[in-house]
């Protein structure tokens, strides 16, 4: 028999195992390595010589190998190509015993000599340290937003309780000297207790309305270059966008001039509407994933600030209420983003508005003054 056809098939078959950027193992139907790649090896730290005839149990972690033959047996009763352990963190042990998070695909062969079972398994150790990046980040800016209202409130209640302490003291001190200069007028002193007792009051006013944002402080504000905080936040994001598979884009004008404005509370604005960003395309197929930043100079001496995806689109009904507090479409959603985000872009005599757009998705828009200076 000619058999030069199929020697050149099984050829092409070993190139393409050996060339896999996945560990390729062949297991027999008694659970014993047939095959192995050289991703295998490097994956493994063992020769193929040290694999080829052994139990498969030897790359599974000691604590899962009891099991393994009748997951392998249930398997083999039903033989589909499937992933292996849907649902379930996988991990396989090296020849040191150190152990690695992997994912497996499970196909079934038929052969003349019984079934056999091609699994690949990838190496996810990468994505997994990645996703705990993205974790660590996600806090921090959690943290981040955290700090910005607390930094907003404590400078409202800063700025709204200086007069009324400023004047109990006024006041108070002027009833001392009236007391030691021996000039006590009892009309004076009432009018300056009255005084007093009105400014206290007014200071327990302000405490409370602070409290439901009714006023809002002066922040600190200083010259900021809003490209070159686009680009902070973008570094700021970058693990949370691997984390949703997303890639973010920047389309930033040139030379634009500065704004007055506190950067905390502009990262602030740009991180809601990103992190909204990323959660809208849950549902969108991976290479379509994108967030655009842009920015450009209006004719008006203000700059607009866009944020873009390529998700659901803002539904209809939540159009009027998108930027209210406490208003949310999400099911794990406060409804505080887009509110604390137009709370802040309207500080800056600022305008926020968002709209859904040709070619899928919705656009978040913010316009705020060029600084004075800079005109």
């Amino acid at each position: 028999m000619d058999i030069t056809e199929r020697r050149q098939a099984e050829e092409k078959f070993r190139l393409v195992v050996e060339a896999s950027p996945s560990g390729i193992i062949l297991v027999n139907d008694r659970g014993r390595i047939a095959l192995v790649n050289s991703q295998t090896e490097k994956l493994f730290g063992y020769g193929r010589e040290e694999l080829v005839g052994k139990p498969v149990e030897i790359l599974v972690p000691e604590r899962f190998a009891s099991r393994h033959p009748d997951h392998r047996g249930e398997f083999l009763g039903a033989p589909t190509a499937r992933a292996m352990g849907a649902g379930r963190e996988l991990f396989a042990r090296r020849k040191d015993g150190s152990e690695f998070p992997v994912e497996i695909g499970l196909n079934p062969i038929q052969t003349p000599d019984g079934i056999l079972v091609l699994a690949a398994v990838l190496d996810i150790s990468a994505r997994k340290l990645a996703e705990a990046e993205a974790v660590k980040h996600r806090e921090e800016l959690g943290h981040l937003s955290r700090v910005a209202v607390t930094g907003e409130l404590a400078a409202s209640i800063a700025h709204e309780l200086n007069q009324p302490l400023s004047a109990i003291i006024s006041n108070a001190s002027a009833g001392q000297r009236f007391i030691e200069g021996g000039q006590v007028d009892l009309s004076e002193l009432r009018d300056l207790l009255a005084d007093i007792v009105a400014d206290g009051r007014r200071a327990g006013d302000v405490i409370r309305g602070v409290q439901s944002m009714v006023k809002k402080g002066a922040p600190m504000r200083q010259r900021v270059n809003l490209n070159h905080l686009i680009m902070d936040v973008v570094h700021m994001v970058g693990p949370d966008a691997t984390l949703h598979s997303c890639e973010v884009e920047t389309l930033l004008e040139p030379n634009l001039p500065p704004i007055e404005a506190n950067p905390i509370q502009l990262q602030q604005v740009l991180i809601n509407l990103v992190i909204n960003a990323f959660d809208a395309m849950r549902n969108t197929p991976l290479s379509r994933r994108r967030v655009v930043i842009a920015t450009e100079r209006n004719g008006d001496d203000t700059i607009c600030t866009s944020v873009r995806d390529y998700g659901a689109g803002i539904p209809e009904e939540a159009r009027d209420r998108l930027f209210d507090h406490f208003f949310t479409t999400k099911t794990q959603g406060l409804g505080m983003g887009l509110g604390i985000v137009r709370s802040i872009v309207e500080s800056y005599s600022g305008t926020v508005t968002a709209e859904n757009v040709a070619g899928g998705g919705a656009c978040f828009r913010f316009t705020v003054p060029a600084s004075a200076a800079a005109l």
